[in-house]
């Protein structure tokens, strides 16, 4: 066998890893390397990249320029990556850096011209750095492959004047500008110095060719490279913002520009949305929100960061089908029109809300509800005695009491803010002070005590966060922070294990055993629960009595919520979406003061509010949730405590979107 037919034996072998070795070796006949195998070429592009053949290949001295031409052509991902660094690594070797142009971004050119320019390699030898790069600028920019020239325009500085200048890295924009191919023009008005050039009459021309050239593939790639706004536009905005303003003569600059919403193309056309069409500017929007093409009401869609309310309803009922997906996967759209195109005819826009819609997720493991079977009310997710107790006091909770409170914790707030602060250095480092943190978030919402956002950073910061200011406070919070204390207390006491959703799981106890407790842990256990005991203890207030008579029947309407099928609770939610919101707000009101009972519990309702927001986190598995589905929860909930100190009106508004999701009530 001679050597040739060896060669074609090893090129033509089954497993391509071994057929590949023939491109690597640099004495391989030029006949067989001219030719390689589709399995060798599907090899070296796939897992050849990874394995390092690629790599072997293209240091073979010996290889083609039209299979590396190839390879570049037809490479993705991890291919095209070795291939462009190859490429740019051997920059002086130019029939290899045109062959791998297909592979070969702007980006990872432009670095290698900076670097060349006045990074290392300069710094290093300027002389071969300024060689090196004179020679691929006159490569790319002279070569009659496309590819090449859009490379030259996109990647290297820009100069106005009649040529370029190579020893320097400048390629002449003026003289780019006169190419006859749209891909050209396109990366010159890709690249970022095309926004340096000077505001002369060169510059200005080379400007006015893109944003006016008849193709709109160059006026919308020049529109949003923003090549339109000049140094002089930039001035004046500045000025304008110091309070001296600067009149800017836009026929004088030059570039003086229609309405891209008046282009003919809707390429050029869409630029006007993501360049920034102010949300007060309704007429624009109305423009826009009437185009004929798809493209740029979609558009609309897509980029909506300040989209109007209008218009997203209007793009919601748009009667093409890709308009319509394009809002039910938008991130910026409204969450209640998203909903209603849960029920879209088109079975595509029906697909893209459900993806976006979170209750319509899959859901593997729903959360448990205590061991009970049903919804503690309030709900704490603790068994301990205690802690129960003090949310009893805390959801029954009157003026009058909080005013003794405020009085009983003024008595020795000093001696109790030194023992919070022990309190809280111990909790720190246990995962009881995370459960104490949730706690805050819910009970300054409900006590309306105000914790600065800068002291919610850090969980010692957070723990401590609610009694900033303390000292100084009202009889109100001052009156509610001492039920904050006696959470703290209780959650340092002796044995006190990390609540759960399951309370077979208590775990991580602060305290091995009672014996570890210390006096002086048992003085601060006495001085933040002090007030709390002497005002509020002993209650008459039970589980089956917190919110009323008719607790266990809003215990039973939540437990059944909290295991509704994704159905129903999309039911629930656009019901509840289809209500006027001034009807609403009115009926919420009355409910609010129906919930504070007879003896005036005025903390009642917003207690009811957090049961039901964990209700509905249980129900859609999800946390936060939506805010409407708790709202929805709590209305019905108010009815069935108190529904017989309400209107018939508020009473049908408030129980409407339950009903439609076929709770009993």
């Amino acid at each position: 066998m001679t050597d040739l037919a060896n060669w074609k034996s090893r090129a033509a072998d089954l497993d391509p890893a071994v057929a590949a070795e023939v491109w690597a070796d640099p004495s391989a006949p030029a006949s067989v390397l001219r030719d390689p195998p589709a399995a060798v070429v599907e090899f070296l592009l796939g897992d050849g990249a990874w394995q390092g053949s690629l790599s072997a290949v293209l240091r073979n001295p010996a290889l083609p320029m039209n299979v590396l031409a190839m390879l570049a052509a037809r490479a993705k991902g991890q291919a095209r990556s070795a291939i462009s660094r190859h490429a740019l690594r051997s920059g002086a070797d130019v029939p290899r850096l045109t062959a791998a142009a297909p592979a070969i971004t702007a980006a990872e050119l432009g670095r290698v011209v900076d670097g060349l320019r006045y990074g290392w390699e300069y710094r290093r030898d300027p002389g071969a750095a300024q060689a090196t790069m004179a020679k691929m600028l006159r490569a790319l920019t002279t070569s009659s492959d496309l590819r090449c020239r859009a490379l030259a325009a996109e990647a290297f500085p820009l100069i106005v004047g009649p040529r370029h200048r190579y020893t320097k890295g400048e390629v002449s924009a003026t003289k780019l500008i006169a190419d006859p191919e749209v891909a050209v023009l396109v990366a010159l008005a890709r690249n970022r110095h095309m926004r340096v050039l000077p505001e002369s009459q060169e510059g200005l021309a080379v400007r006015r060719a893109l944003l006016d050239h008849s193709a709109p593939r160059v006026r919308a790639a020049a529109r949003r490279a923003g090549i339109h706004v000049l140094d002089s536009h930039i001035f004046a905005a500045l000025s304008a913002a110091d309070g001296r303003p600067v009149p800017v003569d836009a026929a004088a600059s030059g570039v003086e520009l229609a309405d891209p919403l008046d282009d003919p193309a809707p390429s050029v056309r869409v630029t006007a949305i993501a360049g920034g069409i102010p949300e007060q500017d309704g007429a624009r929007w109305a423009r826009v929100l009437a185009d004929p093409s798809p493209q740029v009401r979609k558009a609309a869609a897509t980029r909506g960061f300040s989209t109007p309310s209008f218009v997203w309803a209007g793009l919601a009922e748009d009667p093409d089908p890709a308009v319509r997906a394009a809002v039910a996967q938008s991130r910026w759209a409204p969450a209640e029109l998203q909903r209603r195109l849960l029920s879209d005819t088109d079975p595509k826009v029906a697909t893209a809300a459900e993806a976006r819609d979170p209750l319509s997720r899959p859901v593997g493991v729903r959360p448990g509800v205590p061991a009970d079977g049903e919804i503690m009310l309030p709900v704490s997710f603790t068994h301990d005695q205690q802690l129960r107790r003090l949310d009893l006091t805390a959801v029954t909770l009157n003026l009058t009491q909080q005013h003794r409170l405020a009085i009983a914790a003024r008595a020795d707030a000093e001696a109790r803010a030194e023992a919070r602060a022990r309190v809280i250095a111990r909790l720190r480092s246990s995962r009881a002070a995370g459960w104490v943190a949730d706690r805050w978030e819910r009970w300054c919402d409900v006590f309306a005590v105000p914790a600065p956002a800068h002291s919610m950073i850090g969980l010692e910061r957070r723990l401590a966060a609610p009694f900033v200011g303390a000292a100084t406070a009202d009889d109100r919070i001052t009156g509610a922070l001492a039920l904050f204390d006696a959470v703290l207390g209780l959650a340092a006491a002796p044995g006190f294990a990390v609540p759960d959703h399951r309370p077979e799981h208590r775990s991580d106890t602060l305290h091995a055993s009672a014996e570890e407790h210390n006096e002086q842990e048992a003085a601060d256990l006495a001085l933040l629960t002090g007030p709390w005991e002497q005002v509020l203890l002993p209650t008459l207030v039970t589980v089956d009595t917190v919110y009323g008579p008719r607790t266990p029947a809003a215990r039973q309407l939540l437990t059944t919520a909290a295991r509704l099928p994704r159905t129903r609770l999309d039911s629930l939610l656009t019901t509840r979406i289809s209500i006027d919101d001034q009807r609403w707000r009115s009926a919420r009101r009355e409910a609010v003061d129906a919930v504070a009972g007879p003896h005036d519990q005025v903390y009642a309702a917003h207690f009811l509010f957090w049961d039901a927001v964990t209700v509905a986190e249980l129900a859609a598995w999800q946390r936060p949730t939506d805010p409407l589905l708790a709202d929805a929860l709590w209305a019905a909930s108010a009815v069935v405590l108190y529904g017989e100190q309400m209107s018939a009106a508020t009473v049908e508004t408030l129980t409407s979107p339950c009903t439609a999701a076929g709770l009993p009530l």
